[in-house]
């Protein structure tokens, strides 16, 4: 069986008798995950992400298990990822996403004092406070009924923004209008104020998750930022120690130094190493989730208001420029362990040039040595041709004069001489026989 979504099962094989996928159901139900809420304007809302530490999905789902308890509203069945549940006085959505969970609460009505009064207020202060994780994005947002002809109340905007610059536009085809400062307030939240004029509830909850989203995703684009800042001055201490060895090996001529060189190239190598990989996960990120900004920025379909600068335009203006410094050190990093390997491998390649050349020298010896060697073999196997014939010969001499007294026929001298050839011919071909049985035998 397969387990369904709505926490079912399906059987492993179709009416038609298919086999149906494991994953069949899941990457079904992948485009209907995180599903955007209606809201009714007006009504203020409050997004929270909390990055993931150590904590599991299953540590958060207890802690939304406690918050129902303490309502009295029934659990829902563990889910994966997303959750929407209906308090009564309040919604909460639920989503975990891979390095944060974010939990948006939707309460009905702008009340007196909307960003003092928020939809936080019903919430116990206890659960807020034991929340998993760590709080990196908070954003208070309230949408209105707009009946104003342009779009927006001045004098609301002042109340709620002060005298900050803010950012504004035309949102959803002129459907609304969308204001922040992108600052934190004395309670430590972001604000957004949406004057809605003509958008339905599904409009209205598909724009204030993005815009919620705009301002999550671009802080979590901005995590790299400080890494950025320690891993700066890493870098730049490794291309100061990479020029200047590198500048030595042009004068470096003694076999010991290159090998110095070559250890101290190793270890730059290691450390850059050890910088990307600290660094690639955290950028490649920040990458990603600023192009999720983009994405979004485009997805509100904004338009101009007078004198009022634009989301796009800040985000392109402020976030832009951050991004790009991201980038640059990413690059600089990937050029800088090219620039490492590019030296190790110069260096590398003079180090075995001087081994080769002083393996040829140690070839040329020991070719002469060889040869001086052989010369010396066929010295020695001359003299002990002679001296063995010498022996020989001795031996004949006295075996011929001990002969002459029983028959003395012959002299001792004369065929001691006679025997001179044979015996040298004899021991030459004896020895040279043998040299030829010890060399067969070495191979």
């Amino acid at each position: 069986m397969i387990e369904h979504g709505d926490g079912g099962v399906l059987p492993e094989k179709t009416p038609d008798g298919f086999q149906q996928h494991p994953d069949r159901v899941i990457l079904n139900n992948e485009v209907h995950s995180r599903p955007f809420v209606a809201i009714n304007s007006p009504a203020r809302c409050t997004n929270i992400a909390m990055l993931h530490g150590s904590e599991t999905a299953a540590e958060e789902w207890g802690h939304i298990e406690r918050l129902c308890d303490h309502f009295g509203v029934p659990i829902p069945s563990p889910v994966a990822n997303h959750l929407i549940i209906d308090f009564g006085t309040f919604q909460l959505k639920w989503e975990r996403h891979t390095e944060f969970s974010s939990y948006t609460f939707i309460r009905e009505g702008a009340g007196k004092a909307p960003f003092r009064e928020t939809a936080l207020t019903v919430i116990p202060e206890k659960w807020l406070a034991t929340l998993p994780g760590q709080m990196l994005v908070g954003v208070h947002l309230l949408v209105t009924k707009c009946s104003w002809e342009n779009g927006y109340n001045p004098d609301e905007i002042r109340d709620i923004f002060g005298t900050h610059a803010i950012v504004g536009a035309w949102v959803s085809s002129n459907g609304a209008t969308a204001w922040t400062d992108f600052r934190l307030h004395g309670d430590g939240f972001s604000r957004i104020l949406v004057n809605n004029v003509s958008l339905k509830e599904r409009q209205t909850g598909r724009l204030l998750q993005r815009l919620w989203e705009i301002e999550t995703y671009r802080m979590m684009s901005l995590l790299s930022m400080s890494l950025t800042r320690r891993v700066g001055d890493k870098t730049r201490t490794i291309e100061l120690e990479l020029a200047e060895n590198v500048s030595k090996m042009a004068n470096v001529r003694d076999a010991e130094q290159e090998q110095i060189l070559l250890e101290i190239l190793t270890r730059l190598a290691a450390q850059v190493e050890q910088l990307s990989a600290e660094t690639s996960f955290r950028f490649n990120a920040s990458k990603a989730y600023y192009a999720l900004v983009l994405e979004r920025v485009e997805n509100i379909k904004e338009n101009s208001i007078e004198g009022i600068q634009r989301i796009s335009s800040f985000i392109d203006r402020r976030l832009g420029p951050a991004m790009r410094t991201v980038k640059s050190m990413d690059d600089r990093i990937a050029i800088l362990s090219q620039r490492v390997n590019r030296a190790s491998n110069l260096l590398q390649t003079r180090i075995n040039t001087t081994l080769q050349a002083q393996n040829k020298e140690l070839l040329k010896s020991m070719d002469r040595r060889a040869r001086l060697q052989l010369r010396l073999q066929q010295t020695v196997e001359g003299l002990s041709v002679v001296a063995i014939s010498y022996y020989a010969l001795g031996i004949i001499n006295i075996v011929a004069k001990a002969g002459a007294k029983l028959w003395p026929v012959f002299e001792p001298i004369l065929i001691t001489a006679a025997g001179v050839p044979v015996v040298i011919g004899v021991v030459y071909l004896g020895v040279h026989r043998m040299r030829k049985v010890i060399m067969r035998s070495g191979k």
